[in-house]
């Protein structure tokens, strides 16, 4: 999906993960939403849907942009530049991301994080040792500093690592 701001700056929900998305739950939705899941259910993705809604953040102009059925609502912070990430988590850097990698007819890509400082998205690949080498790099120091919250490594669709 692509948005667009009203100060110019696309945003694209092509992904998950997304640093400047959020959901949105209305606090008179709270008691019914926590009600459907229950003291000891899984999440219930079905009723996170039904009563969320999804919100956006302007990286350019720390806009937000909510989607209401088939409305897009924005509203502009007074201060610009102490919204900046409103709807990051509330991890921050700590966050703990996602490792991907894939190697398939002769192309790779490894991938991890989105909106956190280490981030990175690398396709530029030659060979399967060049993947599994910078997907193993990158597993070490994610795991080492606790931010690594899973990750799957693929050749030619057989799973070769997955942790945890």
């Amino acid at each position: 999906m692509k948005l667009r701001c009203p100060c110019g700056n696309r945003l694209y929900d092509n992904s998950d993960f997304q640093s400047h998305k959020a959901y949105l739950i209305a606090e008179q939705d709270e008691e019914d939403f926590v009600t459907v899941l229950g003291a000891d259910s899984d999440l219930n993705w079905d009723a996170f849907e039904k009563y969320s809604r999804a919100i956006y953040q302007c990286e350019r102009c720390g806009r937000l942009l909510i989607l209401r059925d088939q409305d897009v609502l924005t509203f502009a912070p007074d201060t610009p530049e102490r919204s900046a990430q409103v709807l990051r988590s509330v991890e921050g850097e700590n966050w703990r991301r996602h490792l991907r990698g894939r190697w398939s007819n002769g192309k790779g890509e490894v991938w991890w994080g989105f909106g956190v400082e280490d981030e990175g998205f690398e396709t530029q690949f030659q060979t399967w040792e060049e993947v599994a080498s910078t997907y193993f790099e990158v597993f070490e120091r994610l795991k080492s500093n606790n931010i690594l919250r899973d990750c799957f490594l693929v050749k030619e669709g057989s799973t070769v690592h997955k942790w945890p």
